[in-house]
């Protein structure tokens, strides 16, 4: 009997710490999944909810005739090519510290340092590097005699994409190149030797061997970095708080943000919501994408 009520208490302990997770994801996770979608389909006056009156579609509707969304979301193609080209720059970093060149450790330090550090702290650091009075890079440029005068790296929309596409990539590659550096260590060092017995040079042996074997980590990283752009809020919203000149900056999250935090008091929480949802059916579309073309180029051998 008393093993029987051991067993028990153990049942019923072990039920209970199994449903802390459950209750967890209800609490902060489903109620306001299920929140959101009742609000989308609301409108509200500023941000009370005891306003709310159901509209249906209305709020998708005004969304998709808004300009600043469509160019919101351009801004976010954008980003996305800034997180591939980091990929691919990755890649090529990796590949050149995983040849034991000399200080590889103290490369893979560096390159790691922006992933550590606070990302309001690094953008605030090349806001100061874009100022068009004060920056380093204009007084660099200068002394090299490479410009004549400041150029507002922030404040024109020549330069803007430019300055931003360089803080994208620079802060993108650390994670990446720690991940992908494992994964070329752990390429087996004899089937490159086989290679090279058959007359096969460096560069094919990278494309048909290398890249192959270390493709499911290049995957993951394509993924999470997709996803992660089409999230990308803080560094735009940091560097150029207004949207950037001409909106270039207006990423899809900033666009929520903005609609959920007019400064003119025309918040309202059915179009905010109704963004997210959006924004929810963007990063399932390519997250789905991704793992169906997997197929044609991961290798999981």
């Amino acid at each position: 009997m008393k093993q029987k009520r051991r067993l028990r208490k153990e049942e019923v302990q072990g039920i209970v710490f199994a449903n802390i997770p459950l209750l967890g994801f209800c609490l902060f996770g489903l109620i306001p999944l299920l929140l959101s979608l009742y609000l989308c389909f609301n409108t509200f006056k500023g941000l009370r909810l005891h306003t709310a009156k159901f509209v249906g579609f209305e709020n998708f509707v005004e969304i998709f005739q808004d300009e600043l969304f469509w160019q919101s979301l351009g801004n976010t193609w954008f980003v996305l090519l800034a997180t591939v080209t980091a990929l691919i720059l990755s890649i090529v970093i990796s590949a050149l510290i995983a040849t034991n060149v000399r200080g590889a450790k103290g490369f893979k330090a560096i390159y790691f340092v922006p992933y550590v550090c606070s990302m309001v702290a690094i953008t605030f650091m090349w806001k100061w590097i874009y100022d068009y009075n004060y920056g380093m890079l204009n007084t660099t440029l200068m002394d090299w005699g490479w410009i004549s005068e400041p150029i507002d790296w922030l404040g024109s929309a020549e330069f803007y994409r430019v300055a931003m596409f360089i803080l994208l990539v620079w802060s993108s590659t650390g994670f990446n190149i720690i991940l992908l550096t494992a994964a070329l260590i752990g390429v087996p060092r004899e089937l490159h030797e086989a290679a090279e017995i058959d007359g096969a040079g460096e560069v094919k042996r990278f494309f048909k061997i290398t890249l192959p074997l270390i493709s499911p980590t290049i995957f993951y990283l394509l993924v999470t970095g997709l996803i992660g752009s089409l999230q990308e809020f803080t560094r735009f919203q940091v560097m150029t708080p207004d949207g950037g000149p001409g909106y270039q900056g207006m990423t899809v999250v900033f666009y929520l943000y903005k609609q959920l935090f007019n400064a003119s008091g025309g918040s309202d929480l059915g179009v905010a919501s109704a963004m997210g949802w959006i924004i929810a059916v963007l990063i399932t579309i390519v997250t789905v994408l991704n793992f169906r073309m997997q197929r044609k180029w991961v290798n999981y051998d």
